[in-house]
């Protein structure tokens, strides 16, 4: 994973922002966060540009990724508020079960919009949270407000983390592993997902 990063970032030079934009965009707008975690991405992005090996402000790379994140919540948020009316009527698929959506009216409630902020740091809670919110009919000024808090915290933590841990020689000199424990760690709520629906469906496929 680290050598495919390397591969796909430094020859991009000061272009390689777009894609980190986009990335940042696809793994809420576009429910990439079930394939490739974006953390992984922006704190390599971070190291890299520690190094010298990305030619990238980091500051204009922080505002930039945050516009992105937030445009893929929002984006998320108004499919979710799209297709609430059939999940209401028992339309649901693996990730959006009866009981994920009623999990989601009890974190909010819980939590109220704060859950939106949490949830950036949370890895595929943070693909699932702005589309539940939207099923759920959060108020749109309340999600956009929380949104934009989350997305610019959550850049400002992997990226500017990164940044921060790319001057550390021990880090640098350990970046594939420690890379690779982020990937890991991102994949691991992902996984889980797959296995309980796989379970859950057995009973299905044995009464069929």
């Amino acid at each position: 994973m680290n050598g495919l990063l390397l591969a796909l970032l430094t020859p991009l030079g000061p272009f390689a922002l777009l894609l980190l934009m986009a990335v940042a965009f696809a793994e809420t707008g576009l429910l990439a966060g079930f394939l490739l975690p974006a953390d992984t991405v922006l704190v390599t992005a971070g190291v890299l540009v520690a190094a010298g090996a990305l030619k990238l402000p980091v500051g204009l790379s922080v505002l930039a990724v945050t516009v992105a994140a937030v445009a893929g919540g929002q984006v998320a948020y108004l499919v979710g508020r799209r297709i609430g009316p059939r999940l209401e009527q028992g339309r649901t698929s693996r990730f959006l079960s009866p009981d994920r959506l009623a999990g989601a009216r009890a974190l909010f409630e819980r939590h109220g919009a704060r859950a939106v902020v949490l949830s950036r740091f949370v890895p595929l809670a943070r693909t699932l949270t702005p589309v539940l919110a939207g099923v759920v009919r959060m108020d749109r000024r309340t999600f956009a407000l929380h949104n934009v808090l989350g997305a610019a915290f959550w850049t400002a933590l992997m990226l500017g983390g990164g940044y921060w841990l790319g001057d550390i020689p021990v880090v640098a000199d350990n970046l594939g592993l420690i890379l690779l424990a982020i990937l890991v760690v991102s994949a691991v709520p992902g996984l889980v997902t797959m296995v309980r629906g796989r379970k859950g469906s057995r009973p299905a496929v044995l009464a069929g």
